[in-house]
């Protein structure tokens, strides 16, 4: 039997529980509420508008090359099938980025080859221009091409400094792989800086999907703006392992100014030689040649003198390649030197090798 005691504690412990339940139930809507929404802006969430404005730029690029007798034996020597004396035609296939409304395109030197005989741009829109070379760079990859049409007004892409760009950036890759048509990935900025053999270049790494064909194509930001120019891969297998490759922009814009008013880009010289035995055995950068009145001779440089800084860096090899290889007519480079036991600074001005 209840007395009046036990039924005021029942009656406590049921509005306890009620208001325990009440509060519990509110909690778990409220974080249902916030899955349901959290789920709702990850479904909603696109780059759609980002490859909007930068698709219609990037265009597939079918160019026939020439390869000569010497090309054919390096790479098929052992099949006497091929080593004939004429010339072959081969095809090829990449991608390409619009610049400017008239049809200047930016892509890389070995989609197009050494001479192509015809050359094929595809916008997304299906439309096919033909292109004419304007000039192209060996030591960077890159080639600039030009719509052959006057009348025509193309989509072009708009260009964001490469410089800004951090690890671990959202990028998308648009270009044309395998020949499928365009096509887009997605990943980050992996690294920055990488020069995979090249001074010329300061590559973008980025585990965005690049495969054959996306050579030459877009590398853009979230907001649709070109910061590389896709290039390279490095795969055990030929495929995208992971490991892409791309010129940024700030180095491709360096370049293209001098391909459309040259036709080739003019680098600095100095006219001066290393002793590679100094190098090998001692470590040491010890001058072997000075070219007679080259801009090294006037500058007050002399044989066997040894260079102690580069720009007030470090004296090695790869930093005087990269600095003379990146160097352009009229620069001023300082060098410190050791000639016998006194120090020296020079100064020295670049200019075009004749």
């Amino acid at each position: 039997m209840f007395n009046n005691k036990n039924i005021y504690f029942y009656i406590i412990f049921l509005l306890i529980g009620g208001v325990l339940g009440f509060f519990y139930s509110y909690i778990c809507l409220a974080n249902e509420d916030d899955i349901s929404n959290g789920d709702k802006t990850l479904i909603n969430f696109s780059y759609n508008q980002a490859i909007a404005r930068a698709s219609p730029a990037v265009v597939n690029i079918y160019s026939e090359q020439v390869v000569g007798k010497e090309s054919q034996r390096k790479t098929r020597r052992f099949n006497p099938i091929f080593d004939n004396k004429s010339n072959s035609i081969k095809t090829s296939l990449g991608s390409g980025v619009i610049l400017s409304s008239d049809g200047y395109i930016l892509t890389n030197q070995h989609v197009i080859g050494d001479i192509s005989l015809k050359i094929t741009v595809e916008l997304l829109d299906g439309k096919k221009y033909k292109a004419h070379l304007i000039g192209i760079d060996r030591g960077t990859d890159l080639a600039v091409l030009k719509i052959s049409n006057s009348e025509a007004i193309f989509p072009s892409i708009e260009i964001d400094n490469s410089d800004k760009v951090k690890i671990g950036d959202i990028v998308l890759a648009i270009g044309n792989p395998y020949g499928l048509g365009q096509s887009v990935s997605m990943g980050i900025i992996s690294a920055t800086g990488r020069e995979f053999e090249n001074p010329y270049s300061s590559y973008i790494q980025t585990d965005a999907s690049i495969n054959k064909g996306n050579s030459g194509g877009a590398l853009i930001d979230t907001q649709g703006r070109l910061i590389g120019i896709n290039t390279l891969i490095r795969s055990s297998s030929g495929g995208s392992e992971g490991i892409g490759l791309a010129i940024p922009s700030t180095n491709a814009l360096e370049i293209i100014s001098d391909l459309i008013q040259y036709g080739e880009v003019r680098r600095g010289w100095l006219g001066f030689s290393i002793d590679k035995q100094s190098l090998i055995t001692l470590g040491k950068l010890v001058i072997s040649a000075v070219v007679t009145n080259g801009p090294a001779e006037i500058g007050g440089l002399q044989k066997n003198d040894i260079l102690i800084s580069i720009n007030d860096s470090e004296p090695s090899y790869d930093n005087l390649y990269k600095t003379f290889a990146r160097s352009k007519p009229g620069d001023v480079i300082k060098l410190e030197i050791q000639r016998k036991e006194e120090f020296l600074e020079l100064v020295f001005t670049a200019k075009m090798k004749s």
